[in-house]
């Protein structure tokens, strides 16, 4: 099984990758194809990345 994750952040998303990656080891024989979005710091970024994410 394939998903897709996204990591948004405010900042650069190391930390936000850092956990998220964590959390998906819990997932076994589950694949995850992971995005991370960074510098997502205003409601036009953060819609921007609504949109990529739909």
């Amino acid at each position: 099984m394939q998903r897709t994750v996204f990591f948004v952040s405010d900042s650069t998303g190391i930390t936000a990758e850092t956990i998220g990656h964590s959390i998906l080891t819990q997932f076994e024989g589950v694949d995850f194809d992971t995005h991370r979005m960074p510098f997502v710091n205003d409601v036009d970024k953060a819609h921007a990345a609504v949109t990529r994410i739909k």
